[in-house]
């Protein structure tokens, strides 16, 4: 009887100690620390290729990656379809149960495609950007939980003319406020977010993506080792400027729509894995498409 209790109480106390997979969009614990690698392979579609795009619509840190879409060198270059593999490292640590600090770096391998068969099929291995942000907790109540934030782009690569690249600092910020309903085994978190993209020059060149505003939501439902979440976005863009001119004489150019799903797992106390599905589509005058598929590792 006395061997049953100890086993019992064994199992009890690994039970407790058994930590369920990292939310997104709420702080981590004091010292507490996750570090992932993420692998995508995406495909975008796109009209008015002539800056780059960025993709994150799904991403509910803010962080927003450059894919490059070769500048047109010729008025009928306007149309782009590019296959991608991207690889992402990620790190994010919890401070004081109220803060978090968190930060990622991307590289990728890209060949495009433009609609004009005079201009060459591109292929190439290139680094995309780095970031990193702050998250911090103005209310953290046992459900309900009010955050700001901000992820700033510390260098970002553009490709120029379908094959110059070129590095650029502190040209993007993403702010974001986060509303989160939390209960004990799925938490629902709704964000409104800016996206401010400042103007972008190499050479005799310059490119401005135009700000973006939007909602986000992110519903997270876990148990045990297992945690399902999916999200929905909702995003009003402006037009890009080239050579400081805008694209678009509209107040904003496109209204996007997207959606992510998927699920993570930990195999332990330290180590996990995560799987997803992306899609992102812009209307209006802005018109492209986007989608990948994700699978990604994380170690706390």
């Amino acid at each position: 009887m006395k061997k049953l209790a100890t086993i019992a109480s064994a199992v009890i106390l690994c039970s407790s100690l058994y930590a369920t997979p990292p939310i997104e969009g709420d702080v981590l614990g004091s010292n507490e620390f996750v570090a992932g690698v993420d692998i995508s392979l995406a495909h975008l579609s796109r009209t008015n290729a002539s800056s780059p795009f960025l993709q994150g619509g799904g991403n509910i840190s803010g962080a927003y990656n450059p894919i490059s879409v070769y500048l047109k060198d010729k008025q009928d270059d306007s149309y782009t379809q590019q296959g991608l593999a991207k690889l992402g490292l990620n790190i994010r640590y919890g401070i004081l149960d109220y803060i978090e600090i968190f930060a990622n770096a991307n590289g990728y391998f890209q060949s495009s495609a433009p609609r004009n068969q005079k201009s060459q099929n591109t292929n190439k291995f290139d680094f995309a950007n780095a970031n990193v942000g702050i998250l911090a907790a103005l209310y953290k109540g046992d459900k309900f939980r009010i955050l700001i934030g901000d992820n700033s782009d510390i260098v970002s690569n553009v490709v120029f003319n379908h094959s110059d690249s070129h590095m650029d600092y502190f040209k993007g910020h993403t702010f974001m406020l986060n509303i989160i309903r939390q209960e004990e085994k799925y938490s629902y978190t709704a964000q409104l977010y800016y996206r401010l993209n400042l103007t972008q020059k190499y050479k005799d060149l310059s490119f401005k993506n135009g700000d973006e505003a939007g909602v986000k939501a992110l519903y997270q439902i876990g148990k045990e080792d297992k945690q399902f979440f999916a999200g929905w976005n909702v995003a009003f863009r402006d037009s890009d400027a080239i050579n400081g001119k805008r694209i678009s004489d509209y107040d904003y150019e496109g209204l996007g729509l997207g959606i992510i799903i998927g699920g993570k797992r930990d195999f332990n106390n330290h180590f996990g894995m995560k799987m997803s599905f992306e899609f992102m589509s812009y209307s209006l005058n802005y018109n492209a498409f986007y989608s990948s598929f994700n699978i990604g590792f994380y170690f706390k």
